[in-house]
């Protein structure tokens, strides 16, 4: 029998049937859903359960964030509007400033926009490209999670551009990283950190870049070859998914130099500018596909969203959050990126809002190797739900239970989460966080800023927080 019964209001499960129950319930034991269905069957079932009413809410499951990276909620806006001095910038803070409690406090940070934003299941890589002289600083990134209790993968491998130099301010250590260091390093965090917090926490082998350099025929350097045939062989070897940054030319290089990577372990982040042909071999091997629509990646060129998905590629839409100048409210992103494939196609015909729906829930779940567990509501899946208060004048009127998948997606967002079970504990009721192992939230937002302005100081970076001089007025930056 289930110890407790969320009460619905309607239940949007995007389980196998799509069904939409109103009202229903979901009943929980332990961490694992066990009942999904209309709701007076599923309290008739469970009478002796703990009820918790949510009769004005949709019941859904947790949002699932497949690409974001650790440290960006520290470095929101450095130089704005200065396009890709941003990167330049938070590559030194994130190898050269940051410290153990800068991983730590930007943890917490990233949780709770997270987890105050439906975001149950997340990915982030440990910095822009993957920190890895030292498994100490991916274990900082994941204390919010921990303490939030929110599910998180890690994100860690080699960075672009091996070897790459790093310094510990805790310690004064300087390290020059080159791809065994950057392998040693991830095995040593998959030994720490996978399967850890009863399983929330696990780790994907992540290298920066799929093919990180090719030669002048669009071909796969010896380098790259080497770091290819080294992720594979660690994430085989520990049945772990592989998740990289791949852009115009990097899914056919890496066809012809080691077509065993393509496999649907695989996930790849923004994919702007592939080919048709890269397409067609993503959906051949059954590699997956996460887009970011606010990302500058997709503003300097697309990812072909709709042909993807019609050739059977699984697409997930996610943040990529949360800087240089977004945020981690995924809910209010589908819309997004619904809408540039209309406009780009000009057919408003596209992407029906069910289908949004599970680009950021259940094939988010496929594209990160969790289907089994996450992105839906059924019988033996763990207890992950989110409840939207739909008591607001953008969510009503309330007709008939048919309009709640598209009253969700075009116009919902993070801010109307009132709720979030993770694991079958509530983290958020009421739109209160319930976390008791994590510091108050002034704490938090103090200790942000205070390691953000300790990192932004040893690199000397003072003026990356002054505006840009055509902040107004103008039509672009840098006129």
């Amino acid at each position: 029998m289930a110890r407790t019964v969320l009460v619905g209001g309607t239940v949007v499960p995007v389980d196998a049937n799509r069904r939409v129950l109103d009202p229903g319930a979901v009943a929980v034991d332990g961490d694992t859903v066990v009942a999904v269905g209309p709701r007076e069957q599923v309290l008739a079932d469970h009478p002796d359960a703990e009820r918790i009413d949510l009769a004005d809410h949709v019941l859904l499951p947790g949002l699932v964030d497949s690409h974001g990276h650790a440290g960006h909620s520290l470095t929101k806006d450095l130089v704005d509007g200065a396009g890709n001095d941003w990167l330049d910038l938070v590559k030194e803070i994130y190898f050269e400033g940051s410290g153990t409690e800068f991983w730590r406090a930007e943890s917490r940070l990233a949780a709770l926009e997270r987890l105050r934003a439906g975001v149950t299941t997340s990915l982030s890589y440990v910095g822009s490209m993957p920190r890895v002289d030292d498994p100490k600083f991916a274990a900082a990134a994941t204390t919010g999670y921990r303490e939030f209790g929110l599910r998180h993968v890690v994100a860690v491998g080699p960075p672009d551009g091996l070897p790459v130099h790093a310094t510990d301010p805790d310690t004064g250590t300087e390290t020059t990283i080159d791809l065994d260091r950057a392998m040693a390093t991830t095995e040593a965090v998959v030994d720490e950190l996978d399967g850890a917090e009863n399983g929330r926490l696990s780790v994907a082998v992540a290298p920066s870049s799929l093919v990180p350099e090719t030669d002048d025929d669009g071909q796969a350097t010896a380098a790259s070859v080497e770091q290819i045939r080294a992720v594979l062989e660690l994430a085989t070897a520990e049945d772990l998914p592989i998740h990289a940054h791949a852009y115009e030319g990097e899914v056919a290089a890496a066809a012809d130099a080691e077509p065993e990577i393509l496999t649907d372990r695989l996930s790849l982040a923004h994919c702007a500018g592939i080919s048709s042909e890269e397409v067609a071999l993503m959906a051949e091997h059954g590699v997956a596909a996460s887009t970011g629509p606010l990302t500058h990646a997709y503003a300097w060129d697309r990812f072909p969203v709709v042909v993807a998905m019609e050739q059977g590629v699984t697409v997930a839409v996610s943040t990529d959050g949360s800087a240089p100048d977004r945020s981690f409210d995924l809910l209010s992103q589908g819309r997004i990126a619904a809408q540039l494939q209309r406009a780009h196609h000009g057919d408003t015909s596209l992407l029906p809002a069910g289908r949004v729906l599970e680009s950021m829930t259940v094939d988010a779940a496929a594209a990160l190797g969790l289907a089994d567990e996450v992105g839906s509501l059924a019988p033996g899946k763990r207890a992950d739900v989110i409840a939207v208060d739909r008591r607001s004048a953008k969510l009503g009127p309330h007709l008939d239970a048919g309009l709640t998948v598209p009253r969700l997606v075009h116009y919902a967002d993070g801010g109307d989460v009132s709720f979030v079970m993770v694991d079958g504990d509530v983290r958020l009721r009421n739109g209160a966080v319930v976390a008791p192992e994590a510091p108050p939230i002034e704490t938090v937002l103090e200790d942000a800023a205070a390691a953000a302005e300790t990192a932004i100081d040893r690199v000397g970076a003072a003026d990356a927080l002054e505006p840009h001089p055509d902040l107004w007025g103008a039509v672009r930056y840098g006129e």
